[in-house]
């Protein structure tokens, strides 16, 4: 007789709104909707549900984020299809941890499964997250894939002690991970499961188009202080081939007809040579799409390699500067050349590739005038677009162990640690000061009558495509509106208000 499985019928789930924002939980990414003008793809989830369907798992994938429903609708749903998870999965962030917990540990109620979390917070602060957690069987620390194949496999929670990187609960006991995750099959892994998704729903601004993101490599071999991406994936640099990422490309374009793609990495351009025999593989196949990523203004020297990138389809590509101070770079651990900045933008804008650089306000040690400075430098810098962040203390991070140890941290509040709050405080630095020069910074760069009149059609473009997200964010740097709070005590009242819909 064949052994029961715990994940013989897995429900794979990316929580709803948390008080009626939008988070995406995708790998580091844990910010909420108006940062970038959209919700990613839950790429983990999709590629989990391919890897468990390959195991013979019955698999339903749902975002509740993306379709706006609620946890009541998820069960009026499934108990039309008579589907009785057996097992609940889903993603968390350290911001929308207790307000995810408290939606999923209802649907797991519900049906008497087991319920189980992955993600950067899960990776940054096991412990502590399951003692906040009751409902929550076991969080997988680092990358969750190994170790969720593992658990579906198994014929009982009563073995969960085989899985090394599996933090969980045995009665009242929390018994502690013994290895950091790492997902042994990335360079053979399957097409993702986007076909139980409707793609649809995932639109970029400016364009207002359908993407899913492609994963080209893991882990970061930098040691930026603020960053979660090398807790959760680890330091050690592992990329896929340039023929299984164009086959990806090739494949959801053929299949959904998306022409746009993210290509999701850390620094999709830090091996020159193997990401350059991707381009070649992109070109040789004439596929009419366009991608974006992330990149590092020192890969982005070479005026030929970044030719190269524009001739493959390169339609903009996000630089973390952070700061105009070096010394402040050097602080965070963060190894750039200033002239490498300049250069990369340079390089970028003559090949026609749109530059989004991004700034750090708020970093331990910065001054009135540090502030002042480096909205200048962004100024003068002139990337396509910007964006400026509070300086976040993410739990698990150098700069929270620092924040901690100076005494810089004067608030220890998981649903605040994110971009919408600044929860430092020393040296002249506070919430009010910091996230005026955030507002101000935005007005001094994006209200230059230079820049409006060349961005014309993006400023216009961006209102029609995310009319919501522009007024939200128009609407505090112009006139200082607050910010929506997205604490949990605000999601019981929108699971009231959906489950009448």
């Amino acid at each position: 007789m064949t052994q029961p499985m715990l994940g013989a019928r897995t429900l794979l789930v990316n929580p709803p709104l948390v008080g009626g924002i939008a988070f995406t939980r995708q790998g580091r990414c844990q910010e909420r909707e108006e940062v970038l003008g959209t919700t990613k793809p839950p790429y983990t989830l999709a590629l989990a549900a391919a890897l468990l369907r390959q195991q013979g798992a019955d698999v339903r994938l749902v975002d509740l984020t993306a379709s706006r429903q609620s946890v009541a609708d998820l069960i009026a749903r499934l108990d039309d299809e008579h589907f009785q998870p057996t097992l609940v999965v889903f993603p968390s962030t350290t911001p929308t941890f207790d307000a995810d917990v408290a939606a999923m540990s209802t649907l797991a109620t519900h049906y008497g499964a087991p319920l189980f979390s992955f993600g950067p917070h899960a990776s940054c602060t096991p412990r502590e997250a399951m003692e906040r957690a009751p409902g929550v069987t076991g969080l997988f620390v680092g990358e969750p894939e190994d170790g969720l194949l593992a658990l579906a496999a198994l014929d009982s929670t009563d073995r969960l002690e085989e899985i090394p990187n599996l933090t969980f609960r045995r009665g009242g006991e929390i018994v502690a991970h013994r290895a950091h995750g790492t997902f042994t099959g990335l360079l053979q892994a399957p097409y993702p499961a986007w076909d139980l998704l409707d793609v649809s729903q995932y639109r970029l601004p400016l364009v207002d188009q359908p993407y899913v993101l492609v994963e080209t490599s893991r882990g970061c071999p930098y040691s930026c202080d603020f960053c979660v991406a090398p807790i959760h994936q680890g330091h050690k640099f592992r990329e896929k081939s340039a023929k299984a990422l164009v086959d990806e490309i090739e494949q959801a374009h053929r299949q959904f007809g998306l022409t746009f793609f993210y290509l999701w990495a850390d620094t999709v351009t830090l091996n020159v040579k193997t990401f350059s025999a991707f381009c070649d593989e992109l070109i040789a196949r004439k596929l009419p799409v366009r991608w974006f990523g992330n990149a590092r203004a020192d890969n982005l020297t070479d005026p030929a390699f970044v030719q190269r990138l524009r001739d493959a389809g390169c339609w903009m590509l996000a630089l973390g500067i952070e700061t105009e101070s070096e010394e402040t770079r050097k602080d965070m651990m963060k190894r750039l050349d200033g002239q490498k900045i300049r250069t990369a933008i340079a390089n970028m804008r003559r090949a026609g590739i749109r530059s989004f650089g991004f700034f750090i306000l708020g970093y331990p040690g910065d001054t009135a005038e540090s502030l002042d400075r480096t909205i200048e430098y962004a100024v003068e810098l002139d990337p396509d677009f910007a964006n400026f962040y509070p300086a976040v203390p993410y739990p698990g991070t150098e700069l929270y162990a620092k924040a901690k140890r100076e005494g810089w941290l004067h608030a220890e509040d998981w649903s605040r640690m994110e971009y919408s709050y600044y929860l430092l405080e020393g040296g002249g630095m506070s919430e009010s000061t910091v996230m005026a020069a955030i507002n101000r910074a935005r007005r001094r760069f994006y209200l230059r009558p230079g820049y409006l009149t060349r961005h014309a059609g993006d400023v216009t473009r961006m209102a029609f495509s995310k009319w919501g997200v522009a007024w939200h964010v128009a609407s505090r740097m112009l006139f200082g509106r607050k910010i929506t709070d997205a604490s949990p005590a605000a999601a019981p009242r929108l699971e009231a208000h959906a489950s009448q819909h």
